[in-house]
């Protein structure tokens, strides 16, 4: 396969992100079409990445209209089960955005139908891309802190998401839609399955949404046992307001490991009655950019050699499972088993 030509479904924050990547930041992967069931979105995005008439509402239009070997899909939570069915029976390749779905049983559907038509199928767990992470999870391969003990992760974002990832319905709630990449880093850093989970959450930042979503949290803290007995901590705030926070501590039996940092790259200023001033990350985009590429390239890379990408629907479903276990235990008030 020469090159591998891409149809991006979803063209909000995170579809445009991947969208731009394959279209212009890719060796050997085309952008063909775009699709988003709101036409004026479309209608932008084609613009934008210069595919006019090939912008679509959905995805049986765009394979009628023009050939495409793979789809990234970055559409609301509740309809990636469906969306990922649909390409791989149309024998489509698969990047699809995390969280992977709303439950165990539509994630296994989802990884069946994939394994049932021979396609690849890759879940878009940036972290496992990002230079910081990658390097951590190399030295802990060496043996450099020797047993791992304790895994911290943190997301904290600057805003919240939009409406329907508000209620735990459609979306799972903020521990889905915001932390599933802590739940996939615990669980890829510490070398184990979840084994229970046991949760704290509250609608601190805007407990006017309590009055339409009654279990509506936007701060939640995570205290996890993995099979292997390491422990887990998992943090989240959405809004946070003060930037985007995502980082990662391992602490082992000889040592600690930290991944990811509050501070971008730039000048640092120091003054006696300032403290300490320097730039720091505002946005998921700028922190993480050089992940996603990296990700497209491996997905890309996968496809065109037949082999098992890096992170997959395994992984999905075990960030998923460990989710649903999480917000029950929100909601009953009490450490849940997770179901494997």
């Amino acid at each position: 396969m020469a090159n591998v030509r891409v149809c991006a479904i979803g063209t909000g924050r995170a579809g445009m992100v991947h969208a731009r990547n394959f279209r212009w930041h890719v060796p050997h992967a085309e952008l063909v079409a775009v699709v988003d069931a709101n036409a004026e979105s479309v209608a932008a995005a084609a613009l934008e990445l210069g595919l006019e008439g090939f912008g679509f509402t959905d995805l049986g239009s765009a394979l009628a209209a023009t050939s495409f070997d793979a789809v990234v899909i970055t559409t609301p939570t509740f309809t990636h089960a469906p969306l990922v069915r649909e390409a791989a029976g149309h024998g489509l390749h698969v990047l699809c955005e995390k969280p992977m779905a709303l439950s165990v049983a539509e994630c296994d559907e989802m990884i069946g139908a994939c394994e049932r038509a021979k396609v690849t199928l890759q879940l878009a767990f940036m972290r496992r891309f990002d230079p910081p992470f990658v390097q951590a999870r190399q030295q802990l391969d060496d043996g450099a802190i020797g047993e791992v003990l304790m895994v911290r992760s943190l997301t904290r974002g600057p805003g919240l998401p939009p409406a329907w990832a508000n209620d735990l319905r459609t979306s799972n709630g903020m521990l889905a839609e915001v932390n599933s990449h802590d739940f996939d880093a615990v669980r890829w850093l510490s070398g184990s399955e979840y084994a229970e989970v046991h949760v704290r959450a509250a609608a601190r930042k805007r407990p006017d949404l309590r009055a339409t979503l009654p279990d509506f949290y936007d701060v939640a803290v995570v205290s996890a046992v993995m099979r292997s007995g390491a422990f887990g901590i998992i943090d989240g705030v959405c809004p946070a307001d003060y930037g985007y926070d995502a980082r990662a501590e391992i602490v082992g039996s000889g040592g600690v490991l930290f991944a990811g940092d509050i501070r971008s790259p730039g000048a640092q200023r120091v003054t006696r009655d300032g403290g300490a001033v320097g730039p720091h990350f505002t946005a998921w985009r700028e922190r993480f950019a050089e992940a996603y590429r990296a990700e497209a390239m491996h997905f890309v890379e996968s496809v065109r050699a037949g082999s098992v990408p890096r992170v997959g629907g395994v992984d999905g479903r075990a960030a998923v499972a460990a989710v649903v276990a999480a917000n029950r235990s929100y909601l009953e008030g009490r450490a849940v088993a997770v179901d494997g």
